[in-house]
């Protein structure tokens, strides 16, 4: 099953939410994360896979789809993230996918991604709402 990076805010944002979901998926973002990782660290922002977490509530819920018993677990809480560090981060890997295009396999989904994600984190940022990166399946 395709995985995909998506951004979760912690208030609903809805018009801006509903531009995001149409602009793009996240897969590219998840199946190039490795990559990405690699080039934010080389422009000096965070990593997309350091500004990932995840509800305490579907946490549980996966570890119990896989056959665990999350009441005997310690989960971690969910962090959340300024939304300027967000925008810091997709535009830095946007503008390295840019002027590095070659180094990638499939560039414009990923650049879609990172152009969607950098418009929801903008409103967030407006409005000063917290987000994290989420993987979702």
């Amino acid at each position: 099953m395709a995985q995909a990076v998506v951004v979760t805010l912690e208030r609903d944002l809805p018009d801006a939410a509903a531009a995001y979901v149409k602009g793009g998926s996240g897969k590219a973002l998840a199946r190039e994360s490795d990559r990405l990782d690699t080039a934010a660290r080389a422009r000096h922002v965070a990593p997309l896979t350091s500004l990932l977490s995840e509800s305490q509530a579907a946490l549980a819920a996966q570890l119990q789809a896989e056959g665990f018993d999350p009441r005997t677990m310690r989960l971690p809480a969910e962090q959340w993230f300024p939304a300027a560090e967000g925008l810091k981060t997709v535009r830095a890997l946007a503008e390295h996918v840019e002027t590095n295009m070659n180094h990638f396999k499939q560039p414009n989904p990923i650049l879609r991604d990172l152009k969607a994600a950098e418009a929801l984190l903008a409103e967030a940022n407006k409005a000063g709402i917290r987000f994290h990166f989420t993987k979702m399946k």
